[in-house]
């Protein structure tokens, strides 16, 4: 399965429909949190200190390096103001090893930034040719690919963990945390409703009850 990266750069941007109220969903508020972001662009423009509420970026001077959030560099790209600079992490051999290294290690997560899926979404749908350039990749296609497998194999650990606690309460233990260190936040807020709702499920099978408040307990 490869959620994410395998539909097309816009997807993992759309991963969570508002509900029905008209909330942001879980996923849309990973997704704005991702746009602060801070990456590297080189602009083709000269200008003062911006000055937000979130921070001053800047200035900007033509072919000079300087970090902006995410959401600022996507829309400077768009406008053809600057070139996006390519974080270490998403170059095709450092994915490429990751890749590698979260197949050997089914025990823990790699070391990624908490929204490298949102991250790595938002620039391949605003920069995609150039970060593919960037990146080592021969095409944007390519690339994708590359983050498809990686996420492949954390989306691998995570069902496994599942598992794991949905043994736990076949054993009729009582599950008090799950450890994830190392998941993306993109990557819990996917699986929190699922683990939740599989663990209500088990427990109501219980003959005394009791143990989904016990695990709401744990949980808040």
């Amino acid at each position: 399965s490869r959620p994410f990266f395998e539909r097309g750069p816009e997807s993992a941007l759309r991963a969570g429909p508002r509900t029905m109220s008209g909330e942001a969903s879980d996923a849309e508020i990973q997704e704005f949190l991702a746009e602060e972001t801070l990456v590297r662009v080189v602009p083709s423009f000269q200008h003062d200190v911006l000055r937000f509420v979130t921070g001053n970026y800047g200035p900007f001077e033509p072919q000079e390096p300087c970090e902006v959030p995410l959401w600022l560099a996507c829309l400077l790209r768009k406008r053809k103001m600057c070139t996006v600079e390519a974080p270490p992490w998403l170059r095709t051999e450092a994915l490429e090893q990751t890749r590698d290294a979260e197949t050997k290690d089914r025990d823990a997560f790699q070391a990624l930034p908490a929204h490298y899926v949102e991250v790595a979404a938002l620039l391949l749908e605003c920069a995609g040719d150039d970060l593919a350039a960037a990146c080592g990749a021969a095409t944007v296609s390519k690339l994708r690919e590359c983050l498809a497998d990686v996420e492949a194999a954390r989306v691998a650990k995570v069902r496994e963990g599942m598992l794991a606690v949905a043994r736990q309460a076949c054993a009729d233990e009582t599950t008090f945390s799950v450890k994830m260190n190392g998941a993306s936040a993109m990557e819990i807020t996917t699986v929190r409703g699922q683990l939740l709702a599989a663990l209500d499920a088990f427990y109501a099978t219980r003959p005394r009850g009791g143990g989904g408040a016990k695990r709401r307990a744990a949980a808040g």
